[in-house]
């Protein structure tokens, strides 16, 4: 009898393990690539911001297909880092089961409020200085940056997919706290009528209040003009790949419009974790900070209410929006942990993931299933190609590295190519046939760069010496 029930557990065990999809388990150790620069962009004072990543990947799992999840730091809009624990620890866990992580650094800060006191019985430890902002308009235009940091961070790892053997039709996002609300942003806003109004050219912020300037929240030199910030894409690393997402994350962070949810087209499945006890962003519907400003600080009249903040629509308002779908909503998974408790959470940790592994692991499983239905297998992507890339197998670059002249060889018909360096920037572009099989290299600075051939989405990777 004994036997036999060990011969039912190790059926059980193997069916279950047969049944576990790529990409969820771990299998490998990793590596990572440190403080890799993805571009430059002025912040909100009018400063030069180095925008930079933490890339993991797996090793040893020789693949050259792996998904890739890019990922956002909270903070409040005006601090944290890729340092911080929770997406280093994320990025670590996702690599050791076979994904490409960029853990992204994004501009950061708010104009402040022009009227600042800090309350006798206030400290730092119960509130933040510099989250005391002018008006609402400084949270809309600083996502809308991250926003923009993020596609850009997106290009970026697509456009060196031969670096790190990628798959970049299986890019996702996902971010905590402020970097739930750029990872939301980043896969649902698509169309150039969802810029927010505070994003175009307005007013000249307040000039802040000298309070802060104790706390270090006032830079110099601080512009405090608000010009127009471009474009829902931003300008970095534009060329050769888009910025869409098959799926996004969302650790208790939130949407301004829920709108943006119906104008997607290709609408990225959606991973959602929140706590009713967060009192920073509310996992319904609510003023971002309303509930730290309103049930703990009034209440006792211990710091100054967080003024200005808009309104948003946690992971809770944006699973009920999805049900309410039915069978049309897209692939998403709500991880709501009912603890909402009004006027007692002000000292809970509602505003935290509670097991970052549990949670990560969820958001994976769920991921994973439109991984393994886009025909992604780790053990054939090496070996699978399409006609068109076959008609490109033959083509090979020598020298390489190149120093003038760089050779190409297996050219069998006209073909336009773009060269992007490692930002992504294309840096050179023409026509190769048959008979022109030399690309003059003598304008390239020496570094890395990519080989693209257009018409056949064949890439090829080379150093300038």
């Amino acid at each position: 009898m004994k036997s036999i029930l060990l011969t039912l557990s190790i059926l059980a065990i193997q069916t279950i393990a047969s049944a576990q999809l790529p990409y969820t388990q771990a299998a490998y150790s990793y590596d990572s690539l440190m403080n890799v620069v993805y571009g430059t962009a002025l912040d909100y004072a009018g400063t030069i911001d180095t925008l930079k990543m933490d890339i993991y990947k797996p090793l040893g799992d020789n693949n050259c297909a792996r998904p890739v999840m890019v990922i956002a730091h909270g903070g409040a809009w005006v601090g944290g880092s890729k340092e911080d624990i929770n997406t280093v620890l994320i990025s670590r866990y996702l690599a050791k089961r076979g994904w490409v992580v960029a853990n992204i650094n994004w501009r950061l800060g708010t104009h402040k409020t022009s009227s600042y006191n800090m309350y006798a019985l206030c400290n730092t430890s119960i509130s933040a200085p510099c989250g005391y902002i002018s008006d609402s308009a400084e949270v809309f235009r600083a996502n809308f940056r991250g926003m923009q940091d993020m596609k850009g961070a997106i290009r970026f790892i697509k456009n060196r997919f031969l670096i790190d053997s990628t798959d970049i039709n299986n890019v996702f996002v996902s971010g905590e706290s402020a970097g739930g609300f750029v990872a939301l942003a980043t896969a649902f806003t698509d169309q150039a009528s969802e810029k927010h109004p505070a994003c175009f050219a307005i007013a000249d912020a307040p000039t802040p209040s000298s309070n802060l300037n104790t706390y270090g929240c006032n830079p110099s030199p601080n512009d405090l003009s608000r010009p127009d910030l471009g474009s829902i894409d931003g300008d970095l690393n534009l060329g050769i790949h888009d910025a869409s997402v098959k799926g996004v994350g969302n650790f208790y962070g939130a949407l301004f419009d829920l709108t943006s949810l119906n104008q997607v087209a290709d609408t990225p499945s959606v991973y959602l974790f929140h706590q009713g006890a967060d009192i920073v962003v509310n996992y319904n519907f609510g003023r971002v900070l309303g509930r730290t400003s309103w049930e703990c600080f009034q209440q006792s009249n211990i710091c100054q209410p967080y003024y200005f903040y808009p309104f948003a629509y946690g992971s809770k308002s944006i699973a009920t929006y999805y049900t309410s779908l039915g069978a049309a909503a897209p692939t998403f998974q709500a991880d709501i942990i009912e603890n909402y408790s009004y006027l007692n959470n002000c000292f809970s940790n509602g505003h935290s993931i509670d097991n970052v592994y549990t949670r990560a692991q969820a958001m994976i499983d769920l991921f994973a299933n439109d991984i393994d239905a886009s025909g992604n297998d780790p053990l054939t992507n090496c070996a699978t190609f399409s006609l068109e890339e076959d008609l490109t197998s033959q083509i090979q670059l020598y020298p390489n590295p190149v120093a003038n002249e760089l050779n190409i060889s297996g050219i069998y018909a006209t073909m336009t190519f773009t060269i992007t360096d490692q930002l992504g920037r294309i840096v050179l572009k023409g026509t190769i046939d048959p008979k022109t099989t030399v690309i003059a290299t003598n304008s390239l600075t020496s570094g890395s760069y990519v080989l693209h051939f257009n018409e056949y989405g064949k890439a090829l990777h080379f150093i300038k010496k």
